[in-house]
């Protein structure tokens, strides 16, 4: 059997279902890969159009609802830790956190794409818009707004 990270399509989620750290992304790199990413959620002000106002706060009975993830927000939790040496305590420095990480995450993955060639050709992230108002792995939110990941992916893909 052929290793996709050899000859062809790479979908690489170690760091999100594998508990990798972002540094991995160096080390997973194919030909093409077509899929990989990290959790954020998205502002607190679309969050408060579609959860109750006595719901927003951390480990919220709403906000479990709306992490669609297996993994729950662990990775996020770890990854804010590890990546940023924080521990936030409030709702809006999470969100804030998750965001910073997560455009870090792309950023990272998409230089170890970029400094592969020409043996990596190519990377398309997962993924761009959203089309529910909670966690998920976009860098556009449910709103059309974008979080700071778009910018981290815009300036990594310019370099």
């Amino acid at each position: 059997m052929r290793s996709a990270s050899k000859y062809g399509d790479l979908h690489y989620w170690g760091v999100w279902h594998g508990d990798s750290t972002f540094s991995s992304f160096k080390n997973n790199v194919g030909r093409f890969v077509s899929e990989y990413g990290f959790q954020s959620y998205p502002d607190s002000a679309v969050l408060a159009k579609y959860i109750d106002p006595k719901e927003l706060y951390l480990g919220s009975p709403a906000l479990k609802r709306l992490q669609r993830s297996y993994k729950t927000d662990r990775p996020i939790w770890e990854a804010i830790e590890r990546e940023l040496g924080e521990k936030p305590t409030t709702l809006g420095g999470f969100i804030e956190a998750s965001q910073r990480v997560q455009a870090k995450a792309y950023q990272m993955a998409i230089d170890a794409h970029m400094g592969a060639q020409p043996h990596c050709m190519g990377t398309l992230l997962w993924q761009l818009n959203d089309c529910w108002p909670g966690p998920s792995w976009s860098i556009i939110d449910y709103e059309g707004r974008p979080k700071p990941a778009y910018e981290a992916v815009r300036a990594a893909y310019a370099r």
